[in-house]
């Protein structure tokens, strides 16, 4: 990839979800895409297309909290570490998508996904980055105590990721200020903001986006689907100008300076 003709970075999304919308991507690679899977079926699909758009994807691999019943229950094999740790090494990848969630429910039993389980799922992919030495994407709903618990374990023991994304942030600008941009956590993290959440509440959006140090701004569009990226990109683009007060063109510039600083070694 050539990092000088990317534009615009798409740091968060699952577009290896809809293949029939592939034919719209960027191959003329002015935007570049994280391709971040959810669950472990999704590495082998997100390779495959890297291995299709190579100039154009950086693959992400990990599991979701809200996959956590599924490593319980050994439908995700019991060797997923190593596979994780093989795959991330030969695919050139980040870890991500991994994290924690209070408020998610599993849709046939209706109960909210065990929280203890998701933490240990979390503190060994989290361990994995550090090993390898590689970025992480993290979710996290409801649950910004635990995650900073998490985080301040590992920067005690010294064993942090080299960078790590908070995507779509969606909790309070004192809990981001206090909980994450302080210390050698603060130095490490970045924040993504996406219309599809954080436009939301454009108010809290906006105090937390002023709070972030400008160099570690970065902007996703968390969708499914490829067609609707474009747009969703370009009003998060937007979001972030107007709530630091920069023109859109300047908040482009920033932003794409950021992503390839994080991205650094995928480029």
């Amino acid at each position: 990839m050539n990092s000088k003709d990317v534009t615009i970075f798409d740091v968060h999304n699952h577009i290896h979800e809809t293949p029939s919308e592939f034919e719209v991507l960027d191959v003329k690679g002015h935007t570049a895409y994280c391709v971040q899977a959810t669950k472990y079926v999704d590495w082998d699909d997100i390779a495959r297309l890297k291995d299709s758009y190579h100039s154009i994807i950086i693959p992400a691999f990990g599991i979701h909290p809200w996959f956590v019943e599924r490593v319980l229950s050994g439908e995700i094999p019991p060797t997923w570490a190593d596979e994780l740790r093989k795959m991330l090494t030969q695919h050139h990848a980040i870890l991500g998508e991994c994290g924690l969630d209070k408020a998610a429910r599993n849709p046939e039993t209706h109960q909210v996904y065990p929280f203890e389980p998701q933490i240990q799922l979390l503190e060994t992919q989290v361990s994995i980055a550090h090993d390898l030495d590689i970025p992480v994407s993290l979710h996290c709903v409801r649950a910004f105590g635990a995650l900073s618990d998490v985080l301040r374990k590992a920067e005690s023991k010294g064993q942090l990721p080299p960078l790590l994304m908070l995507h779509s942030y969606s909790g309070s600008p004192d809990m981001l200020e206090q909980m994450f941009l302080k210390g050698e956590l603060g130095r490490r993290t970045y924040v993504s903001f996406s219309s599809a959440v954080n436009g939301r509440n454009q108010t809290k959006s906006a105090k937390c986006i002023q709070i972030v140090p400008a160099d570690r701004l970065l902007v996703e569009s968390d969708l499914h689907g490829a067609r609707a990226t474009a747009a969703a990109l370009e009003t998060a683009i937007a979001l972030v100008a107007e709530a630091r007060g920069w023109s859109f063109s300047e908040a482009q510039l920033q932003l794409a300076l950021n992503s390839r600083v994080f991205f650094g070694r995928y480029l």
